[in-house]
């Protein structure tokens, strides 16, 4: 299933004050994604999906298509998101 930008559904993992997340917000944002932003550090049912996909604690992670990575490449991202 993708989003009304052709984009598949994506749900971005994050904590408040990470550069490493700003710099994926405007990731997708530069390329027009939409998606679901997750704050880890004050949603504990966030930590725990975020604990299930990824068996890790470090942010940012990008699910999307059931896969999720943790800290892409901008490469790595499009694979995931674009293709």
């Amino acid at each position: 299933m993708k989003d009304s930008s052709g984009n598949k559904p994506v749900t971005l993992y994050v904590v408040p004050g990470c550069p490493l997340c700003a710099d994926a917000r405007a990731w997708l944002a530069r390329h027009e994604v939409e998606y679901l932003e997750r704050d880890v550090a004050h949603d504990f049912g966030a930590l725990r999906a975020m604990y299930r996909l990824t068996r890790q604690g470090l942010v940012p992670v990008f699910e999307a298509g059931g896969r999720a990575l943790v800290r892409p490449s901008d490469d790595e991202l499009t694979r995931l998101i674009l293709v």
